[in-house]
């Protein structure tokens, strides 16, 4: 993959077009042909800073996961409680998946249609350090008694993350759901989600 130091604004901007391209038609269904002209520039210049197609691809899923890796390390640096980091995270989250939409539907895309090989890169080498970093913060809280110890923080991770992704790829569906009334409100979703699982962890 393409070293941060190496990747100038051109191949950030060919790694933005490629962003919206694989997030339509999937890995698969783009061609570095079809990128260069997307992008006004020769498929040369694209192996100028990606050296291959997948080597792009990782670049811009892990471009997308790089401000909530900065989050979490700031989160789980602090001296507060662990219930209040994570509700941050929590909000931070949900903002993070609408704020990059794009990226969000190419790996719901991926999972859905991805080859196994692919999956298990994203998996153990983008999403797997803030994964961990997540489940960390959790059982930070329940080693100081705010969350309780028999729940497995890493069933507790998936639950939360699991629940955001879920609204964020059927909240048109939300929306024409009878009795559902937090469908236009992502932030309410976030907040009652955590609160969800906060009351549920807390020792009785």
């Amino acid at each position: 993959m393409t070293e941060d130091r190496e990747c100038t604004d051109g191949g950030r901007r060919i790694a933005e077009v490629a962003a919206r391209l694989f997030a339509r038609n999937g890995f698969q269904g783009v061609s570095m042909a079809a990128l260069a002209r997307e992008a006004g520039v020769s498929k040369a210049a694209i192996f100028h800073h990606f050296p291959s197609k997948e080597a792009l691809y990782y670049y811009v899923i892990r471009e997308a996961c790089r401000e909530t890796t900065e989050f979490l390390q700031g989160v789980h640096g602090e001296d507060g409680p662990a219930d209040l980091a994570l509700r941050e995270f929590a909000r931070y989250h949900m903002g993070h998946l609408f704020e990059h939409a794009q990226v969000g539907q190419l790996v719901l895309r991926e999972l859905l249609e991805g080859e196994s090989g692919r999956i298990r890169t994203l998996a153990e080498g983008v999403y797997g350090e803030n994964f961990q970093r997540l489940v960390g913060l959790i059982r930070s809280g329940q080693e100081a008694g705010l969350f309780a110890s028999d729940h497995d923080p890493a069933l507790v991770a998936v639950v939360l993350v699991g629940a955001q992704v879920f609204f964020f790829q059927a909240r048109e569906m939300i929306a024409h759901t009878p009795g559902v009334g937090f469908a236009e409100d992502p932030d309410g979703f976030a907040e009652g989600m955590i609160r969800l699982l906060l009351e549920g962890l807390r020792p009785r």
